[in-house]
């Protein structure tokens, strides 16, 4: 593995490695069971979980990461273009968006950190916990999207409700890379490999925050929704201001199982809008398989082996 794995291994959820049967319950499948009590008071919107168990945390983290990365390398790998319209890019914009939207939410996952949607199931459990240690505080759960940050250390789950579904999950992602790089800093590692794993993630950054154009890294999703609701970019027939750098664009779809490299987004970066945008989804994957390739690596008998793995080792 490269030294950027190397380094980031050591801030990953611990554990993760020791989860061998195949995982069956959800984030959510957690929350509604009420494997937890809680000590402070309740908000409608923001609460925290005092966890009973940490291997039982894992298994709907372990679920989750499966899922996600495998419908993220399922998405990359189906990428492929139409003889009969070449210059065609409009799918391969929305596949390697949510390719990478999914890589990311695996890779918040390894961290720590689910975002995933309470309804009323969800809702009715916290609050019933909240009741049962008098702390509800006359507020209800509310149902909705959340991000909840696990902390091993303290065996707490920081739950916050997010207003935008994507957009939010973006600046979440956004702000873990962030985080990483001031803990990288301060690690053990050499000088010379804590500095190339941080300017990775500088990278990284500089691609989601469109040239640090935008402070919330959600430069994706917006080129999304503009390719996917106004037909922008020249990614539609009949390819008005396109960038006729589309052979370019499906090279770099089959780059999503290389070694993660901050030269994938670096060599894009003075290149058409369109190259920076796939280079960076293509860098989330690359970013989302290593990591798990690794994981593998440590145990070839993880949850990992029937899941995300599995499905990339048939993908060439």
């Amino acid at each position: 593995m490269t030294i950027l794995v190397d380094v980031l291994r050591a801030h990953i959820v611990p554990g993760l490695t020791n989860v061998e049967a195949i995982p069956q319950m959800t984030y959510r499948g957690w929350i509604a069971s009420k494997s937890y009590k809680m000590t402070t008071p309740l908000q409608s919107k923001e609460f925290v979980l005092d966890v009973y168990s940490h291997e039982q945390l894992l298994q709907p983290y372990a679920y989750d990461i499966n899922r996600m990365a495998t419908s993220s390398f399922e998405s990359m790998h189906g990428i492929s273009p139409d003889e009969g319209l070449p210059k065609s890019v409009g799918w391969l914009i929305i596949r390697s968006y949510y390719s990478a939207y999914f890589s990311m939410q695996a890779i918040l996952r390894l961290f720590g950190m689910s975002c995933s949607q309470f309804d009323a199931n969800e809702s009715r459990a916290v609050t019933n916990i909240a009741q049962m240690y008098s702390l509800q505080n006359g507020n209800t759960a509310a149902s909705g999207y959340y991000k909840c940050q696990y902390d091993p250390t303290s065996s707490k789950v920081c739950c916050k409700q997010l207003s935008n579904t994507h957009q939010d999950v973006w600046k979440s992602f956004y702000e873990l890379i962030d985080d990483l790089a001031t803990k990288v800093a301060s690690s053990d590692f050499r000088k010379i490999d804590r500095d190339s794993a941080i300017e990775y993630l500088f990278k990284l950054r500089e691609g989601l925050s469109f040239r640090k154009a935008l402070n919330n890294g959600n430069w994706l999703s917006k080129v999304r929704n503009e390719v996917n609701y106004t037909h922008s970019m020249g990614a539609w027939f009949p390819y008005s201001n396109s960038s006729n750098e589309h052979q370019k664009m499906f090279r770099l779809i089959k780059c999503w199982k290389q070694a993660p490299s901050q030269e994938i987004i670096n060599s894009n970066l003075a290149q058409c809008d369109q190259l920076l945008f796939v280079s960076t989804c293509v860098s989330i994957v690359s970013l989302c398989y290593g990591l798990l390739a690794d994981l593998n690596t440590i145990n070839d008998n993880s949850f990992l082996k029937y899941g995300a793995m599995r499905l990339a080792n048939q993908l060439n």
